[in-house]
């Protein structure tokens, strides 16, 4: 057996769940004695693939002055005496519990968007505030934490520019597609049983969904039907384009895992027309399915892109619009092999999880 591997997460549902159970799967492939620590309040997923006797749960608390139950939790960890601590995100609660393990527990922080925060349509005080205390809580925790997984090259280059002096710390890890084992649902709002455009994912400012929508409202006639399917909140500006286009389907609520599944099994292709990016877990999700994606021309997005064999990069309106068009069932289908060779060779999570793993190890 293989060193002990602790992975964390402060989530209660969503990709990272989804995150946290492939990796549990792929670390125990590959041999390793893994334990998953996470909240007791987690829903809308599926984590029956992990053992109970490899669980250990906690109850979701938020605390600033009080930090007993950072303790407790970081007094369970030590218990099990695990090698490495893998936080699975870098929400204010893993820095707390980090704050308190023993200092011969290395620990590894994933950062998903390097450190960075993406334009949002939901700014508040609330968040505000927040960020700020967590900016406090991590100028101590990052100096305990061992390596950074960062999951893409764009954001290792992000994080170094962000973090100097961090910036030997940083490992990568490409993303893979961590697809939750749910039988497929199809959402009642799907009339199209296959042959549709696909934007998936919350809706927010830096996903650049009015672009899209500028964009669709021209060529719907001419393009396959689009679905935008995703929790968050529309702009005015994006409400009003929702309303002047044809050929639109909009699910705007959290989305099951299992028609998350029914929604990339049965799509033409994904549509991504970020404003910016430092990756994103729906090219790798498409791709394992054999779908191509049209990408906006930012470098989070294209690091995963081979134009015109895994999927098409767009730089202007005019692209768009070309693209959106040209991508119909029988185009998709062309495109199939590449993607799924592209998928094999860079995004395997078993050769990808070894070698970062090969790599921290060897420098002990």
């Amino acid at each position: 057996m293989k060193a002990r591997i602790a992975l964390f997460t402060a989530n209660v549902q969503g990709g990272i769940l989804q995150l946290t159970v492939q990796l549990y799967k792929t670390l125990v492939e590959e041999g390793y004695d893994v334990k998953v620590v996470m909240p007791y309040e987690i829903h809308d997923t599926d984590i029956s693939l992990i053992a109970k006797t490899d669980l250990i749960q906690y109850h979701k608390e938020k605390k600033v002055i009080d930090q007993s139950p950072y303790k407790k939790i970081a007094g369970r960890i030590n218990n099990i005496q695990p090698e490495f601590i893998w936080y699975m995100d870098d929400s204010v609660i893993c820095s707390n519990v980090g704050m308190f393990l023993k200092g011969e527990i290395k620990q590894l922080l994933t950062l998903h968007d390097a450190g960075t925060h993406h334009p949002t349509n939901n700014r508040s005080l609330r968040m505000v505030l927040l960020e700020k205390y967590t900016e406090f809580i991590n100028r101590r925790f990052y100096k305990r934490v061992d390596k950074f997984v960062l999951m893409s090259p764009e954001s290792v280059v992000t994080f170094g520019n962000l973090y100097p002096h961090y910036k030997e710390k940083a490992v990568m890890i490409t993303l893979g597609a961590h697809l939750p084992d749910a039988n497929e649902i199809k959402p009642v709002e799907m009339n199209a049983e296959s042959d549709y455009l696909l934007f998936f994912g919350r809706i927010d400012k830096y996903k650049g969904i009015g672009n899209l929508l500028k964009v669709y409202q021209d060529i719907s006639d001419k393009a396959l039907p689009l679905v935008i399917a995703g929790g968050g909140n529309f702009t005015e500006e994006e409400k009003s384009l929702i309303n002047q286009c044809n050929n639109l389907t909009v699910i705007n609520r959290y989305i099951d895992d299992g028609e998350m599944k029914w929604l990339l099994h049965h799509m033409t292709a994904a549509v991504l027309p970020y404003i910016e990016a430092t990756q994103s877990g729906i090219i790798p999700l498409a791709y394992l399915f054999g779908k191509p994606v049209v990408v906006s021309n930012v470098a989070g997005l294209t690091q995963f892109v081979v134009n015109g064999k895994t999927g098409i990069i767009c730089s202007t309106q005019n692209e768009w619009k070309n693209a959106l068009i040209e991508m119909t069932s029988e185009t998709a289908r062309a495109f199939e092999k590449e993607i799924l060779e592209y998928y094999s060779k860079n995004m395997d999570w078993n050769a990808n999880v070894r070698g970062m793993l090969e790599k921290i190890e060897g420098e002990k």
